[in-house]
């Protein structure tokens, strides 16, 4: 999340060096024909646009809702001949004000949706962008889009912008107010699981550049959080790859979001403000109408209860040769029980696993369900062994077992070198 704080903008003025340009926000041309859907996928979990500035080749740029301002990388602006008018104040993703050249750019295109006299911070996205992320030459924030509908589905991989409007009567959809800059602050509502009945609302910024886990805001984060188990000195980065030493604790709430409940969440507590990042997210098809101020919350399996996995020690699942473990925590239930990074998933409680389970952290759940069970590969004689974890996580009562894969598997595999075909063995370890 970058967000443009310098009051000269508010009223529509850039002074330069001695000079001053007059502006007064970016031009937005009517959605070209077409279903909205834009060139797009995901990065580590966070959406990216394919986009054309000034007419070049599409080149990736990260999609965030968080930001009210686009940055492009030097290199890039240099190709295109784009030259700074100037610093501008900017607050960052740590909450410090940092001050950045802008560059204007006559025409952005990406999708159906064009923009002219767009401003770009100049900035090398070093400090903003994982590592090995070098075919990103930017980022695309949500100014200029108010009047339309952005449509992020993240099990798809899809970003569409769209003039669909949404209905407030749906039960998946809530009202948004725009933060500073036009910045969807979204209300998240903790339900007390001893106490249904009870809700606290926090608003918090829909950001769907920040990959972390959900930021909180102290005060708001005081009554949810179980302080007892809550871990000084964690290092939190999001996609803008800014450390920050902080605090990361249990949720002891249930979030709702549209119909869906989330439970067993880990938040990240902060001086700045509150978040709800694409680590969320991601669990979601997202639609943001900024006419109507309206956002919802959907999935396309319906599901009403979604629990994370992390509270039983696993991280998430990968592709490679069918389904399997990425990472397992020491100490976690699934460790104790057998389960090792890389085992091959088979069936998640009697269902073969989808893509709704890759590298997400929630999993979709009965809403009684108090065991998970899981079918491993067993490596050695090709079997299932089905394994029951408790969705608390607690380790009370369990025997602890042996890993149900010793050894590493191997692989054959078939490989194309300087196009030539050879074959070799992998190794998972």
């Amino acid at each position: 999340m970058i967000r443009i704080i310098l009051v000269a903008m508010c009223v529509g003025l850039f002074g330069v060096g001695g000079c001053t340009r007059v502006w007064s926000g970016p031009v937005v041309e009517p959605l070209a024909s077409g279903d909205g859907m834009i060139e797009s996928g995901l990065f580590r979990g966070v959406p990216y646009v394919m986009a054309s500035v000034n007419g070049s080749e599409p080149r990736k740029f990260i999609f965030d809702t968080g930001a009210n301002l686009n940055a492009i990388r030097p290199g890039f602006a240099k190709e295109l001949g784009l030259k700074s008018w100037g610093k501008v104040v900017v607050n960052d993703a740590t909450g410090l004000n940092r001050r950045m050249p802008v560059c204007f750019v006559d025409r952005v295109e990406f999708g159906p949706v064009a923009m002219r006299n767009m401003g770009f911070l100049i900035n090398d996205l070093d400090a903003l962008l994982p590592e090995h992320s070098e075919e990103f030459v930017g980022m695309i924030g949500i100014l200029g889009l108010r009047g339309f509908t952005i449509d992020i589905d993240y099990p798809n991989k899809k970003v569409a912008i769209t003039n669909e409007r949404l209905d407030s009567s749906d039960p998946d959809t809530c009202v948004f107010y725009s933060g500073q800059g036009y910045r969807p602050m979204v209300p998240m509502s903790f339900v007390d699981p001893e106490s249904p009945e009870r809700t606290r609302v926090v608003w918090g910024l829909l950001d769907s550049g920040n990959n972390g886990p959900i930021d909180l805001k102290g005060d708001a984060a005081v009554p949810l959080i179980d302080h007892e188990r809550a871990e000084d000195g964690y290092i939190g980065m999001g996609i803008h790859g800014v450390e920050q030493i902080t605090v990361k604790a249990p949720v002891r709430h249930r979030l709702k979001l549209g119909q869906t409940t989330l439970e067993g969440m880990n938040a990240s507590i902060n001086s700045i403000e509150s978040r709800l990042g694409s680590d969320v997210l991601r669990s979601f098809r997202v639609k943001i109408d900024g006419q109507s101020n309206l956002v919802s919350f959907t999935r396309s399996d319906n599901a009403r209860r979604l629990v994370s996995i992390g509270r039983i020690g696993i991280s998430d699942l990968f592709l490679f040769d069918g389904y399997r473990m990425d990472t397992i925590d020491e100490g976690s239930v699934a460790e104790l029980l057998g389960i090792r990074s890389n085992d091959k998933v088979l069936l998640i409680d009697g269902v073969a696993p989808n893509e709704m389970h890759i590298k997400t952290k929630f999993w979709a759940l009965p809403e009684d369900a108090t065991t998970i069970t899981l079918r491993i590969n067993r490596w050695s004689d090709g079997t299932g062994v089905d394994v029951v974890l408790p969705l608390d996580g607690s380790l009370e009562g369990l025997e602890k077992c042996d890993p149900i894969n010793e050894k590493p598997e191997k692989f054959n595999v078939d490989l194309m070198i300087d196009g030539e075909a050879s074959s070799g063995v992998m190794t998972l370890d």
